[in-house]
């Protein structure tokens, strides 16, 4: 064994990546590049988006690169197949920037790129893969979707205000939500609080990570939904369970007894593109959209029974 110490293939091509990925922000995208620090969390840097002008307004990106042939070895019709550990895949859906992994080869320095999203993920029964498509070069090409990714809210933001636009169509546009002036100062836990024809609805939803819902989060919610009915004679509970994966949403838990309250579980499909909403998943996966005049029709045509879990 050498005396000497000696750099391993794997650090020399992590060096070799940020170093192409670096090159291609500031010279081909003219945004800026900075790597992060060595520790190993699963962020390698942060790429910051200029405006036309060249003024930064301070949105980021945040980048775990990969470089080296053997990332490039398992391709699918549409583009290379990346693997990766759990850990990293709950850190990066948790983070406070957008996160996307590119993939680098160091012959012909081209690199890919794919968004890190719930809704992309396969998971599998020891792991997770992405697909990282062989259209999403890190070139020119790629400026107005990272400028769309770079801007996007905070998921729990962007939530918040999509499920108020879907209690209203749920509804039909009669729920009133109460300010956090109008609601009981002992009013626990819950986001909303509303009323329609004078009855109660406390309002909440839960988020899913990689592992499906919090149990426990759900306990905690149902223990506070009988508090408020016992202070205040509130009867309807509404949970959302909200994920962007349609798997996850197949799996939601039965609603508990409480005695005097009515217990309404939603599995809500959250998409991220295009246009960001909430879509309520009804029976055999089919998606529900609110009309007017109150009908449930899937996004083709038909009706559709809801798959709405109450008790």
């Amino acid at each position: 064994m050498s005396d000497w110490p000696i750099a391993s293939e794997e650090d020399r091509g992590g060096r070799i990546g940020v170093h192409i990925v670096g090159t291609k922000v500031h010279k081909v995208l003219k945004w800026v590049f900075r790597e992060t620090s060595s520790t190993d969390l699963g962020i390698d840097g942060e790429i910051e988006v200029r405006n036309e002008d060249m003024t930064s307004h301070g949105r980021i990106i945040s980048a775990q690169i990969k470089c080296g042939s053997s990332f490039l070895k398992e391709v699918s019709d549409y583009g290379f197949v990346y693997r990766g550990s759990m850990k990293h895949l709950r850190y990066w859906l948790e983070h406070t920037s957008p996160v996307i992994v590119i993939l680098c080869d160091p012959d012909d320095e081209k690199c890919w790129w794919v968004t890190i999203d719930l809704q992309k993920i396969n998971i599998h029964e020891k792991g997770w893969s992405i697909e990282v498509p062989f259209k999403n070069e890190l070139d020119s090409s790629a400026t107005s979707t990272l400028i769309k990714i770079a801007n996007r809210l905070q998921k729990k933001d962007l939530v918040e205000l999509l499920l108020r636009d879907w209690l209203g169509w749920s509804f039909e546009h009669k729920l009133r939500l109460a300010s956090i002036f109008a609601s009981p100062s002992d009013y626990h836990w819950f986001s909303h609080l509303g009323s329609v024809d004078n009855e109660y609805f406390m309002i909440d939803y839960i988020l899913a990570d990689v592992k499906g819902f919090s149990e426990k989060t759900v306990q905690d919610m149902l223990h506070y939904a009988e508090y408020n009915h016992k202070q205040y004679g509130y009867v309807n509970f509404l949970l959302a369970f909200i994920s962007e994966s349609p798997i996850i949403l197949q799996n939601i838990p039965e609603p508990q007894n409480i005695l005097g309250v009515k217990v309404h579980y939603v599995p809500l499909l959250l998409e991220l593109y295009e246009e960001p909403k909430l879509i309520e998943i009804g029976l055999d996966g089919k998606r529900i959209a609110f009309y007017e005049n109150g009908n449930l029709l899937n996004d083709w045509a038909g009706e559709v029974k809801s798959n709405r879990k109450i008790k």
